[in-house]
């Protein structure tokens, strides 16, 4: 005990260590938090949105965004081993049901809206190995294939059985009645149809389910997560014939059209140009004024909008060798204390890179030292979301990169359609809440 006592009342601040040697201590160590910065926020010109493992769906009108209308084309197929399928003699339809399951018990924003979907067949051919983005539209047929309108509701659930005796529960899926025509005309495809999922894709090419310009709400609304690579997500056919008939639905025939991780299908996101968000937003976004980008500046999912960060007095420094930054932290802070809505969980940083001539974004090198190092997700106590950039602000003084831009986006922007107002570089009333720099660097004298 006595020998640790000495050791440790002899240890020395780091700090300090070889300043004796050298006579004065050349290093400087410097924190500046005041760092100029250019921000302004833009619309994202593409987002793909096929083949996702969720995809959003439902209306929604923002005060500050506006109107935003997430829509789904999707193929369906023939259930794997039911190629060739017999309807038996005179086949009669007795109903046919689009159920779609949820992918998360959340809704994002009113909760108690109700949703009122419409669905079309499409009139065109999707394929898989296609890129589709969020603002690709395809033709339809004209007449309505099905109408629903519902509150989302995760509290019902369905025991389905699986093998005798057993069960399993899911969440009771969104139910959308289809025609009858439609019911009828699968009844009457011939064998030539149903030999295959190519034939079966060239005859009934999908379907389109969207909100109508004229039930978008005029205030609230509602997005929900719909899986649409699940076993429970299907077009249902009831049915009977002269071999079994029957006297109620429940004792119907079934066969299930089917979606799976080979059917093409893509969201496409509506935001009807903004026309309906706030003056200051379309100032900004539409117009082009980046002066209003020192009060605030906004970020949205579902192919919304995004933020770029410039770092204008930060080029290529001559004596580089003589800085070495500690710590560069850069801080954006929510500023809308109006808005119920749940905050953007977790954010990015991209920078370009030029490769022959073309422009090119990556994740920033600082990202790749994990979540818990890079920051980006939001921290409900400050309200506000922290990065770390100390090597790409490194690599900017040494003049390895670009250009000193920064794209700031939502992770997962084509799944969730949260959104976000923040401070601008110079805020007159909230100066605070700023976006801000940290930086942390020694200097060799």
């Amino acid at each position: 005990m006595v020998l640790a006592l000495v050791i440790f009342s002899c240890k020395k601040d780091i700090s300090k260590i070889g300043v004796n040697v050298v006579g004065d201590n050349p290093l400087k160590v410097t924190y500046v938090d005041t760092s100029s910065m250019i921000v302004h926020s833009e619309l994202i010109d593409s987002l793909r949105t096929d083949e996702l493992s969720v995809h959003i769906m439902g209306a929604i009108k923002d005060p500050v965004f506006g109107t935003m209308n997430a829509s789904l084309y999707s193929q369906f197929r023939l259930k794997s081993g039911y190629e060739d399928y017999d309807f038996g003699t005179n086949p009669q339809l007795d109903s046919i049901v689009l159920y779609i399951t949820y992918s998360e018990t959340e809704v994002y924003g009113d909760t108690n809206y109700m949703q009122k979907w419409s669905v079309y067949e499409v009139g065109e051919d999707m394929f898989l190995d296609t890129a589709y983005y969020s603002f690709q539209q395809l033709r339809t047929q004209a007449d309505v294939l099905g109408y629903a309108e519902f509150i989302p509701n995760f509290d019902s659930v369905e025991y389905i059985d699986v093998v005798a005796g057993d069960t399993t529960t899911i969440l009771q899926p969104i139910r959308i009645p289809l025609s009858a025509e439609l019911g009828m005309r699968l009844l009457a495809y011939d064998s030539l149809v149903y030999k295959d999922n190519e034939s079966f894709m060239e005859a009934f090419k999908g379907i389109y389910i969207t909100t109508l310009e004229s039930n978008l709400p005029n205030s609230g609304g509602n997005l929900v997560s719909a899986n649409f690579a699940s076993d429970n997500t299907y077009i249902r056919l009831y049915y009977h014939n002269d071999e079994f008939p029957t006297d109620s639905l429940e004792n119907s025939l079934q066969f299930d059209y089917v979606v799976n991780y080979s059917t093409a299908r893509f969201s496409n996101f509506n935001h009807y140009d903004y026309h309906d968000a706030d003056a200051d937003f379309r100032a900004q976004v539409i117009d082009g004024d980046t002066t209003l980008s020192s009060e605030k500046v906004y970020l949205q999912g579902l192919g919304g909008v995004r933020t770029i960060v410039t770092f204008p007095h930060l080029p290529l420094m001559e004596d580089y060798d003589k800085f070495s930054i500690n710590e560069a932290k850069l801080i954006l802070s929510d500023i809308d204390e109006t808005s119920n809505l749940p905050a953007i969980d977790e954010l990015t940083l991209s920078y370009k890179v030029i490769i022959d001539s073309a422009d090119y974004y990556y994740t920033i090198t600082d990202a790749s030292s994990g979540d818990l190092y890079f920051g980006g997700e939001y921290n409900s106590t400050n309200k506000n979301y922290t990065f770390r950039i100390t090597q790409f602000m490194q690599d900017l003084l040494q003049g390895k990169n670009d250009d000193n831009k920064l794209r700031i986006e939502i992770v997962g922007g084509a799944i969730h359609g949260n959104r976000l107002v923040a401070g601008g570089s110079n805020p007159l009333i909230i100066n605070d809440k700023r976006i801000k720099l940290q930086l942390i660097y020694t200097k060799i004298e």
